[in-house]
């Protein structure tokens, strides 16, 4: 009796089983489900794929910086050092005069920064509301300076420095050579700062601009109390990308002289090779022990360990940069959204 009611259910089971396959409802929806499963793993491994994309020079990089200078020539070393080290920190310390450079990018580039948020806002505020005759093809022009390299400008624009000083400041190889520039929409990138805060202006309403007009503002007065506080997304971005870009900067960092006691992380990590030299010696007078596999007359020469030590260098002259993006990550997501250059 028992058999038979077990027979009995496993056949309706399988026949209800047969029924829902073939039922076309149950087969869309089964469709769905895979479609939407297949779409997840397919996001789950691109996703991992660019975070491997991204991180992996940087975990790389750390490998490198941490490895034991005996383990340059080693084949079995690729990720991890097999003897862990700090002397390639110590050695990019001092060939980037590490504190003083630091310090000094620092002051540069936050004030670079708020020079090109004023200027590119005020630009970008005259080519989105102002009207004025020609104003259309001089925006064009400044877009077209985009696709202009600054190396192809090098010669020109300092001939222009050198011959015309500002008010009697020789601007080639003095700092305020920077915020000239930058005040005059000459700084890293100020194009691109330009077209964002004239887009960004473009998209608010008129009506904030007529409301304080009808209470007798003015232009100025308009851009500075309802328009610029109103831009809060377009200044963020704007200044974070002014920041960076002028951290990284070796171009116009050449615009500086070391001797003028300005040093750059810029300008000190593209003179690495030249500096390598001069602070190897220092540490092979005075006995430390650099490398324990490699002789100290092969320590200068050897280009693994140049490498090493160029690698450490970028390394320490990212870091700032890394720490800061953990604080501003969010803010700086949500202010490219705002700009409308996504979503």
């Amino acid at each position: 009796m028992m058999n038979n009611e077990a027979k009995q259910i496993k056949k309706s089971f399988w026949a209800q089983l047969k029924e829902d396959w073939q039922n076309p409802i149950s087969r869309k929806v089964r469709s769905k489900n895979a479609m939407m499963v297949a779409g997840k793993l397919i996001r789950t491994f691109i996703l991992i794929g660019l975070c491997f994309v991204i991180l992996a020079p940087i975990i790389q990089k750390l490998s490198i910086a941490f490895r034991d200078p005996s383990d340059i020539s080693n084949p079995q070393v690729a990720w991890i050092p097999e003897s862990f080290s700090i002397v390639n920190f110590q050695i990019a310390w001092e060939l980037l005069e590490y504190g003083s450079s630091v310090w000094n990018t620092l002051i540069l580039s936050t004030v670079v920064m708020l020079i090109q948020i004023i200027a590119s806002a005020v630009a970008g505020y005259s080519f989105a509301r102002l009207k004025f005759k020609g104003s259309n093809l001089l925006f064009y022009l400044v877009i077209f300076t985009l696709v202009v390299p600054n190396e192809t400008l090098h010669i020109s624009r300092n001939l222009f420095l050198t011959n015309y000083p500002f008010f009697g400041i020789k601007l080639v190889g003095n700092m305020f050579s920077m915020y000239i520039l930058a005040a005059f929409g000459q700084g890293i990138r100020s194009a691109i700062f330009i077209f964002l805060f004239r887009q960004f202006f473009k998209n608010l309403p008129i009506e904030l601009e007529e409301s304080a007009q009808v209470d007798g503002a003015g232009v100025i007065r308009t851009f500075w109390s309802v328009m610029l506080p109103n831009a809060r997304g377009a200044i963020v971005t704007v200044g974070l990308f002014a920041f960076v870009w002028q951290w990284n900067d070796l171009y116009f960092a050449g615009l500086l002289n070391d001797s003028l006691g300005f040093p750059l992380l810029a300008s000190k990590l593209g003179d690495g090779t030249n500096r390598l030299d001069t602070v190897m010696g220092t540490w092979i007078a005075q006995g430390r022990d650099v490398l324990q596999s490699i002789g100290d007359s092969e320590i200068k020469t050897d280009p693994l360990f140049r490498s090493l030590i160029a690698n450490t260098a970028a390394l320490l002259m990212m870091l700032p940069l890394l720490i800061g993006y953990f604080f501003v990550q969010r803010q700086f997501v949500e202010s490219i959204e705002r700009t409308g250059i996504v979503g």
